[in-house]
């Protein structure tokens, strides 16, 4: 059986863009709730260990491995103005991350200072990303 591995890098490209991306959509909601709590509760030390978790574990890896399977494909389809619009909207998403782990650690610090909505409204700006890179990949216009 011949290994194709243009369909190979893609398959793993989208599995961990998949989960990078249930990662950046289901932490800002985790920060909407966790800025509802008191701190010094327990319920608030949950909170914490869950966005570590969630960040170490999935996020983190998934976002290397998005990137890393990402480079590996562009160079089996050569550049284009689509694939760089991409590549901007993914190194938007990047940095949005890292963002939430700032927030994170505020949170952890304990010297978080925004609210709920605050967080209710950064939520969308994975869904806003996300939705255009999936325009792009899927109908590669300006190719």
């Amino acid at each position: 059986m011949d290994i194709d591995i243009y369909k190979t890098l893609k398959f793993l490209h989208i599995v961990f863009f998949t989960t990078w991306m249930a990662g950046l959509f289901y932490l800002p909601r985790l920060y909407v709730y966790h800025s509802q709590v008191k701190k010094k509760t327990a319920e608030y030390k949950r909170f914490i260990t869950m966005e570590v978790k969630l960040l170490r574990y999935i996020m983190n890896p998934s976002l290397i491995l998005t990137w890393i399977m990402g480079i590996l494909l562009a160079t089996q389809v050569g550049s284009s103005l689509w694939l760089g619009l991409k590549l901007i909207c993914v190194a938007g998403m990047s940095g949005f991350h890292m963002y939430c782990a700032k927030i994170r650690k505020d949170f952890e610090k304990g010297t978080n200072q925004k609210d709920e909505r605050y967080y209710r409204i950064i939520n969308e700006i994975p869904t806003v990303l996300f939705l255009i890179v999936i325009f792009l990949a899927v109908f590669k216009p300006y190719n």
